[in-house]
């Protein structure tokens, strides 16, 4: 839609033709909607206003042509079964999240839907031509797998004769063939080669059953996980509606046919069926019309009256929480909207946008910078010289401590994490118990001015001499205990300072220099690494950039005797610690609550970081890092944590 607005006839410039997707989509839902709302953005290119306003419109016109077959489905349930069950088929609607949530995505699901709802609504009717054309038009064009759904209803009207066969060939044949005439002409056009999409997307799904690459779901997925979150507590009045009113039985009963026999497909999304969910409602309104006529004649029908009420409350809970929850599904979006805000003042920038960023809220509608450069290479990976060229990335971040990050880290910096939803917690001692828990997503960095680009690992090779154990290192996650092992690097470089002794010629060749260098910046690396563990796992006591002044500080107030050998200076440093620990236990108990007291542990706990963190820096071998013969140990590890402080 944004390329049929803005870029109009000119086809080579259209999104699709480098992002193709796994299978090709009709164009002609999309057509439809950029030309009913082509004038209002033609007004706003005359008025200079941002384009990211146009995906609200599109959105919006979406919706409305959802809304529009909805309502026209809901006058004709109203004549049939009373103004009681229309009003509580929309209550009904209302209080539920996912079919108001999908009505304004473009989506081939979405777009489809109001051509369902017509269908239904023209066989509710009897109207035969007008439920052809809408069912040839959502299962020839947008989705073919509706032809189980549609044509059970079509084999209902077959069965109780409400059409006859030669009615139906002598309909059904030319509304097919103009449909498919058209999908194919329009469609051809726009991808610029001959193409029926609808038929080639059921020969991806259904005949090769490629689906499942994208992921796979037991065989009743749809009905003990989908059904209950997109109905809610709308889906146990289903059953009681299905007894109580036997008109229903021939709209519901090929509903939950259809979801059943689309399970067949392991591939599996609450989008699918998101046709079926009016037509579950319908029944569920029967169930709470009778509910509440005869909610006068018993104590405990008055009760089932309560209950109707009770279960749009309960609905309208669930919704709330599932907001709540949709609301951090779209870092992406977020990203590019935080970004726009932050370099809003600079020209000519080019970002690079990786996939789970464009996957999460990022269009082309949200491109809303003329001078800048927006790029969605797939390709690309951390380290790749090409990544140098951006002046901002927008990346998903796995694990903070990755080696990918690390390569980032070196050409661009950190500006902001944006983070996403992660899982549910439940915390008992709240008054509200459920708790939305959000993980690290998308990170967006900056680029350095004086970032050195390291190479990628194959590369790296080339210049440790295939000994390259830093890059193949595993390294832990940021919720584990950090444990590296630099026995290996420390054996690499006693190997290799042997190997200098043996060389005739008294300057290193530059080959040696630049590898000595690179190992000088991984051990930095680990080093760092070791420090950002301690800062992390003491985040809950100050705030990121007082923790790691404060585990400087503490080192560098250890008092190490100088008058002892070399070698000694370890226990030293452990003595020092030990003894400050025991003078901290030493709190006045009748100080507990005091400011003084939660400085106190503070302090212990930060002993406990600080000598856990020099048990790793002790493994360290720092030749690499300090000239060992003009300063000792506990200067290097100074210089050391005073850099990284910095």
């Amino acid at each position: 839609m944004h390329d049929i607005l803005y870029h109009k006839f000119n086809l080579t410039q259209y999104d699709h033709h480098e992002f193709p997707g796994v299978v090709p989509r009709t164009f002609l839902g999309p057509l439809l909607i950029s030309l009913v709302i082509s004038p209002v953005v033609a007004l706003f290119n005359i008025l200079s206003i941002n384009k990211f306003w146009s995906q609200y419109l599109v959105r919006l016109t979406l919706a409305a042509f959802v809304s529009l077959a909805f309502n026209r489905l809901r006058r004709t349930l109203n004549q049939k079964f009373g103004n009681d069950f229309s009003i509580w088929f929309l209550a009904i609607h209302l209080s539920q999240f996912h079919f108001i949530f999908y009505m304004s995505r473009p989506l081939p699901n979405v777009m489809t839907l109001p051509f369902v709802l017509l269908a239904v609504d023209s066989w509710l009717k009897r109207e035969q031509r007008g439920f052809l054309v809408f069912s040839g038009i959502a299962i020839l064009i947008f989705r073919s797998e509706l032809v189980i759904f549609l044509g059970l209803l079509l084999i209902y009207d077959l069965f109780y004769k409400r059409i006859t066969i030669p009615e139906l060939l002598k309909l059904g044949v030319p509304i097919g063939a103009i449909l498919v005439l058209l999908t194919v002409i329009v469609d051809s056009i726009f991808w610029q080669k001959p193409l029926w999409p609808e038929a080639q997307v059921f020969w991806y799904n259904t005949i090769l059953n490629k689906s499942s690459d994208w992921g796979t779901s037991p065989f009743l997925w749809y009905f003990y996980s989908a059904l209950p979150r997109a109905l809610g507590l709308s889906l146990l009045l289903v059953p009681y509606g299905l007894y109580a009113e036997a008109r229903i039985r021939a709209i519901t009963i090929p509903a939950l046919l259809f979801v059943l026999l689309y399970s067949f497909l392991p591939h599996k999304e609450l989008r699918f069926i998101i046709y079926v969910f009016p037509m579950l409602n319908i029944a569920s309104a029967c169930a709470c019309q009778r509910f509440w006529q005869n909610r006068n004649k018993s104590i405990f029908r008055g009760m089932l009256a309560v209950f109707a009420i009770a279960h749009l409350i309960g609905n309208f809970i669930l919704t709330v929480f599932l907001l709540t929850v949709s609301k951090n599904n779209y870092p992406g979006g977020v990203a590019i909207s935080r970004l726009h805000r932050i370099a809003s003042n600079e020209m000519n920038v080019t970002i690079h946008i990786d996939n789970l960023t464009a996957q999460t809220g990022v269009t082309r509608f949200t491109e809303i910078y003329s001078n800048w450069t927006y790029r969605k290479d797939e390709n690309l990976k951390a380290g790749d010289a090409e990544l140098h060229n951006f002046n901002y990335l927008l990346v998903e971040v796995k694990n903070r401590f990755s080696p990918e990050m690390k390569l980032l880290a070196q050409t661009h910096e950190k500006i902001e994490l944006i983070e996403c939803f992660s899982n549910i917690g439940v915390h008992y001692a709240s008054f509200f118990p459920i708790r939305i828990r959000t993980k690290p997503c998308i990170m967006i960095m900056k680029k350095k001015k004086n970032g050195i680009l390291l190479k990628r690992y194959f590369e790296v090779e080339e210049e440790s001499d295939g000994n390259n154990e830093f890059l193949n290192e595993e390294f832990p996650d940021e919720n584990e205990n950090l444990t590296i092992n630099f026995e290996e690097e420390k054996e690499h470089e006693e190997k290799e300072e042997n190997e200098e002794e043996e060389e005739v010629i008294t300057e290193a060749p530059p080959k040696i220099l630049k590898r000595k260098r690179l190992r000088s910046s991984i051990l930095k690396m680990k080093i760092k690494e070791i420090i950002e563990a301690g800062k992390l796992e003491n985040m809950d006591i100050q705030n990121d950039d007082d923790t790691i002044e404060q585990i400087s500080q503490e080192n560098q107030d250890i008092q190490i005797n100088d008058d002892l050998p070399e070698e000694e200076n370890d226990f030293s440093i452990e003595s020092e610690i030990n003894q400050d620990d025991e003078e901290s236990e030493t709190v006045d108990k009748n100080d507990i609550g005091s400011g003084k007291t939660k400085d106190n542990i503070k302090k212990i706990i930060s002993k406990e970081k600080t000598k856990q963190l020099l048990d790793e820096l002790k493994k360290i071998d720092l030749s690499a890092l300090c000239d060992l013969e003009q300063m000792d140990t506990k200067e290097c590890l100074k210089k050391i944590l005073d850099e990284n402080v910095e």
